[in-house]
């Protein structure tokens, strides 16, 4: 039976292990998707660099923007001279008056459908005679990519509760009825009643709370010595331990007249 007891341990903590890299494997990838977001700012350009000031105030606070620089004329006709190498026509750019800009960077992980609707409703009620540039395409390329990537993250969580679930049941039945002899030789030798029940709960422990413990310490030990840097939220562990005991449950309802 313990031999029983410890495949199973061993069963479940590998499945739990794959649990957590999908989990890791998801937020690494969703990562990256966001970080294209917040590579991708949104230009604005206007002649009247009050206007873009006030825009800056009215939006500045919203989450889904990390920072707002506004740029100079002047620094913008210094960018020109430097990036195309205009040294040649320094005095020519001087003598025309050019717009101020202003950049807008966004928080990839909360700059989404809704936020860009806001926005754009702000541009044009508050500022439209403004000129703003934004790689929409590839913004809602990296939303379509995010939006599969979150499909098949939740299809695979789906799965892994259901594996841990039939792991929990059916391989607990498998092994309690294999060890069915042993208890019928207990009881018919004298041993003490409710022995195997008791038995059957202090297993429950073992198989819902070590593999638990290993992933956890696991995880806390690679985050401790910076060895991982994605983070888990306590509460899907919450949700694996939850997934066990209710495998337990109804491994015990089906078991109820072995335990007898």
């Amino acid at each position: 039976m313990k031999k029983g007891i410890s495949f199973q341990i061993i069963v479940i903590f590998i499945v739990l292990v794959g649990w957590n890299l999908l989990h890791l494997g998801y937020e690494y990838q969703k990562n990256v998707f966001e970080n294209n977001i917040s590579a991708s700012p949104m230009m604005l350009l206007s002649m009247q660099e009050n206007t873009l000031e006030q825009l800056k105030l009215k939006i500045e606070k919203n989450d889904f923007i990390r920072d707002i620089i506004i740029i100079q004329d002047s620094i913008v006709a210094q960018t020109l001279i430097t990036n195309y190498n205009l040294g040649g026509s320094k005095n020519i750019l001087s003598s025309y008056i050019l717009p101020t800009a202003m950049q807008i960077n966004f928080a990839g992980d909360k700059f989404q459908i809704e936020q860009k609707r806001e926005l754009e409703r702000i541009l044009l009620d508050y500022a439209p005679a403004v000129i703003y540039y934004f790689d929409s395409v590839q913004w809602q390329i990296d939303q379509n990519k995010i939006t599969l990537l979150t499909k098949g993250y939740y299809a695979g969580f789906g799965l892994f509760i259901i594996l841990i679930l039939l792991i929990s049941i059916f391989l607990r039945i498998h092994f309690e009825i294999k060890s069915n002899v042993f208890w019928e030789i207990y009881r018919s030798s004298g041993g003490r009643f409710g022995k195997r029940r008791k038995q059957f709960f202090v297993n429950s422990l073992y198989l819902c709370s070590i593999p638990i413990i290993l992933n956890v310490v696991i995880y806390y030990s690679l985050m401790h010595f910076q060895l991982l840097h994605l983070k888990i939220d306590y509460r899907f562990f919450g949700i694996e331990l939850l997934s066990l005991v209710i495998g337990s449950l109804f491994a015990r309802i089906v078991l109820r007249e072995n335990l007898k």
